[in-house]
């Protein structure tokens, strides 16, 4: 499934690495930032639903963090910055174990794609009401948790046209590009190295579904 967003108010950079189409809202965002809740040593106090939050939006930030890394490194080799880059290589492969590490932890995994970025978008001249907000909101966890055919399913029932985009991270894939690229640079070859930072890149899954429009674009 690829499927091309069909209207756009804004642009937003993924890492200077993906461009996506989307608008200017941002319905998935919680009145109640779980980001700042994992800063402090609340957590006991939290929900079940607030904490697996708070761990999805850890998870999806050590994915952006070693794919910063990679586009880094990337940048890198084209300038032959081969040392430099093999140290921020070094830093995207243990984020990425680690990322795998947990992720298989994760009781009824059955996946190892990580979704790093998630957003739900508007045209500019619609007007999210409170209800429309609440309803959006409960989507929130399953977002960030890649239950994105759920989602999809949830936002049907909104009475406005939507656009879901999301990108997804194959993590071991993408820690199998950079351990060889790994390897490569510890046999001077720049080039090869530079190829599998951009089959790590290449392997992102990126979708964007026009949801309530008038001709739908299915998850599945």
């Amino acid at each position: 499934m690829h499927t091309t967003a069909k209207k756009s108010a804004a642009t937003i950079l993924l890492l200077a690495a993906t461009s996506l189409g989307v608008t200017a809202v941002s319905a998935t965002t919680s009145s109640s930032a779980p980001a700042t809740a994992a800063t402090t040593s609340e957590h006991t106090a939290l929900t079940p639903e607030q904490q697996q939050i708070v761990q999805a939006h850890a998870l999806a930030q050590n994915g952006r963090q070693a794919l910063s890394y990679i586009v880094a490194a990337r940048q890198l080799l084209s300038e032959q910055h081969g040392d430099e880059a093999h140290q921020y290589l070094e830093q995207a492969k243990e984020l990425l174990t680690k990322l795998e590490s947990d992720i298989i932890a994760e009781d009824n995994n059955t996946s190892d794609l990580l979704p790093i970025y998630t957003q739900l978008g508007v045209d500019e001249e619609v007007v999210i009401t409170d209800q429309i907000k609440q309803q959006l909101g409960k989507t929130h966890l399953d977002a960030i948790s890649g239950n994105h055919k759920k989602v999809v399913t949830a936002i049907k029932t909104v009475a406005i046209e939507l656009q879901y985009s999301y990108v997804d991270m194959p993590v071991t894939a993408t820690l199998e590009k950079v351990e060889s690229a790994l390897t490569s640079l510890s046999g001077k070859n720049i080039q090869q190295a530079s190829q599998a930072l951009t089959a790590a890149q290449d392997g992102l899954i990126h979708e964007s579904i026009i949801i309530n429009g008038e001709s739908d674009n299915p998850a599945g």
